[in-house]
């Protein structure tokens, strides 16, 4: 129990040291077919990493901090001291993303801690070096003003879009502000879907 409590201590000072995003509101919104070219152009380690920012509409920070004994099958704990609110969450990953995770733990270098996504010297992959990979394979793609948190914003986004309500987001992105979200999600697609909704009963 000693060591378990060591270990959460470890994440949570680990995720406090991690430098904050400025560029929340400025990270682009991909659509589906961005996302797959990027992993379709990323090796095992970071189409995985793509894969459950994506699923899991995870902060930078929190995907870096996950270990092998946060997955379960098809099911992730996000625990509460790598979150930004110290609240944890859950999610059960799609096919795709499950596959690629696999792919991923097959040829992942063990670590002492059983990070899932390893660094240097025992630590986990830095939150500029996940920054770094991203960019780098945004670049390749071409898709432009692409960070971390664009694949959070993009899973927001859409899921707002499909039909959830911001509660339901919330549970999702782990908000607490339900006014922070609704600011946080693609405005530009927002007023689109007015425009067209003001037109829905007039033919």
């Amino acid at each position: 129990m000693a060591a378990a409590s060591r270990r959460s201590a470890e994440r949570a000072l680990l995720r406090d040291k991690a430098p904050k995003s400025t560029a929340v509101k400025r990270a682009a919104v991909l659509d589906a077919d961005e996302i797959t070219a990027m992993i379709e152009a990323a090796g095992p380690r970071d189409s995985a990493l793509i894969a459950l920012m994506t699923a899991g509409a995870m902060r930078v920070g929190e995907v870096t901090l996950l270990t092998w004994d946060d997955v379960d099958g098809y099911n992730v704990a996000i625990p509460g001291q790598i979150t930004k609110t110290g609240v944890g969450r859950g999610l059960t990953l799609p096919p795709v993303a499950c596959r690629l995770l696999q792919a991923w733990r097959e040829v992942c270098p063990t670590s002492k801690r059983g990070w899932i996504f390893p660094g240097i010297a025992g630590q986990p992959l830095s939150v500029r070096g996940a920054q770094a990979a991203i960019a780098r394979l945004a670049a390749v793609v071409g898709v432009g003003g692409v960070s971390s948190h664009s694949f959070r914003r993009s899973a927001a986004t859409a899921a707002h879009a499909a039909g959830l309500s911001l509660r339901e987001v919330a549970a999702m992105t782990g908000h607490q502000s339900l006014a922070a979200l609704e600011r946080y999600l693609d405005q530009d697609a927002a007023k689109e879907r007015a425009e067209g909704a003001r037109g829905l009963l007039l033919r």
